[in-house]
């Protein structure tokens, strides 16, 4: 059984992110964990009635639904605070992410491309520590980064952050996942999201006449020869 670690930042960035493509892959028999670095406790809160739980509980509970309707069969927490994943913490986090590989031995990791894809720092963060995670672990086949095409529109009309990203050019995206079959799972998973209503609300109108393709950067790999551009993200294993 085939088996991919997804690791991120926080609660939704999975869903949001490439759920499509976890989703796809965990109703093809493929064992899915789910890492996320925060609970997301230091983000807005859109819940319409304010419940006496800390947002990183009510958080960390909409990822297990979330992941639930994908097909994820693990999540863990790292435990480290949304918000502070800064240069000092990261041999901290990652000998955390070193004894999840090590553990769990995926045949695949992915995770957002080095520019966090949104341009949060935490993001970013979690970006280089993850691939440094892969390198130092000489485990898993390949590492691949989720990443969005230089045309996407996602956000672009929004305040978001300090800068958000261009994207990628066609001729650096090395893998596309039609996921077109498991769109309608993604957004049951994003609407878990509660929380985090009024970006799920921008998402899905973004993403109405966006291609169903969910976009990877093949960043490195430890086969002896790989054929690109793919269509699977377990090619050549």
């Amino acid at each position: 059984m085939k088996k991919i670690l997804a690791v991120f930042a926080h609660p939704d960035d999975e869903t949001f992110g490439p759920g499509a493509t976890l989703a796809k892959y965990a109703a093809l028999g493929a064992t899915i964990h789910v890492v996320t670095a925060t609970r997301g406790e230091a983000g807005e809160n859109h819940l319409k009635v304010k419940i006496d739980v800390p947002l990183g509980v009510i958080r960390e509970r909409e990822l297990h639904a979330a992941d639930k309707i994908l097909g994820v069969s693990q999540n863990d927490f790292l435990g480290f605070i949304d918000g502070t994943l800064r240069q000092e913490l990261y041999f901290d986090i990652a000998k955390k992410l070193i004894t999840k590989i090590e553990t769990f031995r995926p045949d695949v990791i992915l995770t957002s491309e080095l520019h966090g894809v949104s341009g949060h720092l935490d993001h970013v963060a979690m970006s280089f520590i993850t691939t440094y995670a892969y390198l130092k672990t000489n485990i898993a086949k390949k590492l691949y980064y989720f990443c969005l095409p230089e045309k996407n529109t996602l956000l672009r009309d929004q305040k978001y952050f300090i800068y958000f990203p261009e994207g990628y050019p066609e001729s650096k995206i090395t893998t596309r996942i039609d996921v077109d079959k498991y769109w309608p799972t993604k957004i049951q998973a994003m609407l878990e999201y509660k929380s985090q209503m009024k970006d799920v609300e921008r998402l899905k109108k973004s993403l109405i006449k966006a291609p169903k393709i969910d976009n990877f950067i093949l960043k490195y790999h430890r086969l002896k020869k790989v054929h690109l551009p793919e269509t699977d993200l377990f090619a050549g294993i």
